[in-house]
């Protein structure tokens, strides 16, 4: 029986509901059951009988997964995701199970269920719980098909309940993009100005003590339970919770005006929630999104057809062609971030209450520049590889880096195996990237071990550290940037494929960006391609299937809505005052607040050497930004119906269409009254005379990811980010489509002031007089010698491969490296570096 709770009728949509029979005393929430898209809900009960034991699932746990079904009552097993798991066999690591518990099959030898009708079994006389799928496809034999594996499910086969009957765990929910055969949240084809998707529905099925004929899991030879949840007698406890989802395709009225609109990944979250509210408004204009790098904003923004881009630096003075005046409009505040998804793993002399806790979600992370700068330099042995010299005598990972202990006492006897080595962190280009490399440089500390001091020497360091040394790779590069390089060229050996040895790019690889990233740590997932397939065409390294349950631990580099959306804990970073802060409102509201003056009228930028001691170092304020008198009188009022949208109801926090996500602060109001007054400039240049003609330029912004667009969106969607089929996983990247080609760079750490002032902020003073009468961007030196050895390389890359192919992945890191420091080498010569 449903059993709603008293917060389920008011703005939140959590809903409880309570088991029958041995389990009356079972209550389970989910705390969000409405307006959902591809994100993360808890999951937590009480009133369970604890599990069994602490090192198997024996007894006593919940088994939850997501399904689809048309009927009130909730859906039938056929219609459920579930037994992708079982791939990797039963039970979560070392924690073993039932061999049938994680599985749709349902012939368990001896054991049978007297309640179960068998379907007619498979040619080796097993039966399974045929898989039937939306769009009408039944799949009748196996646990895993072309909808869903081990890779893309999102089941949970084991939740372990504690000792006081509780427990909780971080549940994916699905759309049609990640799950096809569970369509949740499509729309019928054909329809316009859908309000909701198709809904779905979690199921939660609870295990007991007995098994489906009655006899205590004790009888068993195994001492576990056997049978799956999708077992009739199993099935009947279920506990069912209906979700509704945001509707996916065409949520805009057909025929109305369009109105385009690129930018960075940072403000994607908020765009994309604000956009089906602005289209059913009283102006019904679509504003169509497509995520790009913000050089490729920028670009746009001074190409003479600027529309309306997103961006968190503004255009350099160098940059603007004369007579262009762009207008800055601040419309999100939010972070960039370390999330994490990290689980108690006690080490094997812990003591008992320690090892307690094995399998809890850990809450809590500080971490320093220096930490940071560790962590993205491949300084950690299981960050780059235990075999590769350069690393040999630095620790493992952070839980064996004595600085790390000394700020998370916590983590003390616990081991991580060989994670928590590195982040996951993305590969395109972006300003948010410069300032958390920004704010690396100006901490003295971090700038020490950069330079390739050790972390117990020097004026900072601490002689009960380990004596740690930056990756030599690594050692006095130039900051900031606006990528996070892999420049150690160390490639694991192997006798048994000797011509395909293990490079950093398979062991730890990129994610597509900060959305893939994200959601990769929220299903334990490291992206990581390390099992050689000797069957594949041609052979290679496959990827690995997500970390088991209890057995996570997984730091991904994101922005604060992303972490929110996929429900990973936010580390907090240590700001110039030598506190740690959190992303959470207050530390982003003290972030703007201690921001500095960028040189550009009406646009801030952080500075990570301010000593507000509330202030969240990597805080973020997006702008959006256009040119107007390159704009048509409509143009120029449809763009400033979004801002002032954005400075409205925007930003009033929510779950539904049009509102602010969670991860967003409201904007202060005096950031908001300078948004409506960027409006009112823009309505009131707009369609007036150009001083010259447009030129030809970036006039599309390149290609990229996309929302939007005639109304065809379902959210932004990272291009290659995997997850829509079998073997998709969570992204790793494959490229950036559309990402202009700039770096970043500025003073190398050991020129930088030891105080902690930074520097390298953009250059804004008056661009010299043009020959040309045309707005043309001009391309600097050093990107035209960027350009020429990319050439270059891409003809070496490609007379290597059909010559020496297995040779590339030693060869192509040391290449991305050396082009990667020529780029910020002659940006600092150029000094155009920002």
């Amino acid at each position: 029986m449903l059993v709603q709770s008293a917060s389920a009728a008011d703005s939140s949509s959590d809903v409880t509901v309570s088991g029958d029979g041995p389990y009356s005393d079972l209550e389970v929430t989910v705390s969000q059951t409405r307006n959902l898209v591809n994100q993360v809900v808890k999951v937590s009960w009480k009133g369970g009988a604890p599990t069994v034991s602490d090192t198997t699932y024996a007894a006593n746990y919940l088994q939850i997964m997501q399904c689809w079904g048309d009927a009130r009552g909730g859906p039938d097993p056929e219609q459920c995701q579930f037994g992708g798991s079982s791939a990797l066999g039963a039970g979560a690591g070392s924690q073993a199970a039932g061999a049938y518990t994680n599985t749709r099959q349902l012939s368990y030898g001896g054991l049978k269920d007297p309640a179960q009708e068998l379907p007619p079994a498979s040619g080796t006389g097993i039966s399974y719980v045929p898989f039937r799928s939306v769009t009408g496809d039944v799949i009748t034999k196996g646990n895993w098909n072309e909808f869903y594996d081990v890779n893309t499910s999102n089941e949970v086969p084991y939740a372990r309940t504690g000792p006081d009957g509780s427990g909780e765990v971080y549940f994916e929910a699905q759309t049609g993009l990640e799950a096809p055969g569970l369509g949740c949240g499509e729309v019928p084809a054909g329809a316009s100005g859908a309000t909701a998707g198709r809904k779905c529905w979690l199921v939660v099925v609870p295990r007991g003590e007995n098994e489906v004929d009655g006899s205590a899991y004790t009888a068993r030879s195994s001492g576990l339970l056997e049978s799956s949840p999708l077992s009739a007698s199993n099935w009947k406890h279920r506990l069912v919770v209906p979700l509704g989802f945001e509707p996916m395709g065409r949520f805009c009225p057909i025929g109305a005006d369009e109105r385009g609109t690129l930018g960075n990944e940072i403000v994607a979250e908020v765009v994309t929630r604000w956009q089906p509210a602005l289209c059913q408004s009283a102006g019904r204009t679509i504003y169509g999104y497509a995520q790009v790098t913000d050089d490729t904003a920028r670009a746009k923004l001074v190409s003479g057809s600027p529309g309306l881009v997103f961006l968190g630096r503004p255009a350099t003075g160098d940059q603007v062609p004369a007579g262009q005046r762009p207008v800055y409009a601040p419309v999100a505040l939010s972070g960039l971030t370390l999330g994490f998804f990290v689980e108690s793993q006690a080490g094997f002399n812990a003591p008992a209450a320690v090892k307690a806790r094995d399998g809890a979600r850990l809450t809590s992370l500080n971490l320093t520049a220096r930490l940071v700068a560790k962590l993205l330099t491949e300084s950690y042995q299981d960050g780059n590889s235990r075999l590769a010299p350069s690393t040999q005598a630095n620790p493992f990972n952070l839980a064996t880096d004595p600085e790390f202990l000394k700020y998370n006492p916590g983590y003390k006897d616990l081991s991580f195996g060989g994670s928590l080595g590195d982040a996951l962190v993305p590969e395109a280009l972006a300003d948010a990237t410069w300032e958390l490399w920004n704010w690396v440089r100006q901490d003295p500390a971090a700038r020490e071990f950069l330079s390739g001091a050790a972390d117990n020497t020097g004026r900072y360091g601490d002689p009960a550290f380990s004596g740690m040394k930056v990756n030599p790779h690594y050692k006095d590069m130039e900051l900031p940037r606006e990528e996070y390089p892999k420049s150690d060229p160390f490639c694991q050996q192997f006798q048994d494929h000797p011509d395909h040895p293990l490079c950093i790019q398979d062991k730890h690889p990129y994610a597509t960006d900060l959305h893939s990233a994200a959601r990769a740590a929220a299903r334990g997932d490291t992206l990581a391609r390390t099992n050689w397939d000797n069957t594949a065409t041609p052979p290679g390294y496959k990827k690995n299937p997500p970390q088991p349950a209890g057995k996570r631990a997984v730091l991904a580099l994101t922005d604060t809505a992303t972490a929110a959306r996929y429900g990973l804990v936010t580390a907090r970073l240590q700001n110039a005052a030598g506190r740690f802060v959190a992303p959470d409102t207050r530390g982003l509201l003290a972030g703007r607040a201690a921001m500095k003056a960028s040189g550009v009228s009406g646009v801030e930028v952080a500075d990570p050497a301010n000593r507000n001691r509330d202030a969240y170092p990597l805080t973020l304020l997006t702008y959006a930004a256009t040119v107007p008198e390159k704009l048509t009188a409509q143009e120029g009022r449809d763009y400033a119906a979004l801002l002032k949208y954005a400075a409205g109801d925007g930003q009033r926090p929510g779950v539904a269409s049009g509102t602010l996500p969670e991860g967003y602060a409201p904007l202060p109001a005096d950031v908001r009254g300078r948004t409506r007054a960027a409006a009112e400039a823009i309505v009131s240049r707009a369609g007036a005379p150009a001083s010259s003609p447009p030129a030809d330029g970036v006039t599309n912004g390149g290609s990229g990811t996309a929302s939007g667009g005639s109304g065809d969106t379902g959210g932004v969607a990272a291009a290659g980010s995997g997850g829509a089929g079998p073997g998709g996983g969570a992204g790793a990247s494959g490229g950036q489509a559309g990402a202009s080609g700039t770096g970043g760079t500025g003073a190398s750490p050991s020129a930088a002031a030891s105080g902690g002032t930074p520097s390298g902020s953009p250059s804004t003073a008056p661009a010299a007089a043009s020959a040309s009468d045309g707005p043309l961007l001009r391309t600097p030196d050093w990107a035209l010698g960027a350009v020429r050895y990319a050439l270059l390389i891409a003809l070496v890359t490609g007379l290597a491969a059909a010559v020496c192919g297995p040779l590339l992945p030693r060869a192509l890191p040391r290449l991305a490296a050396a082009l990667a420091d020529r780029r910020t080498r002659g940006k600092s010569a150029a000094g155009e570096g920002r």
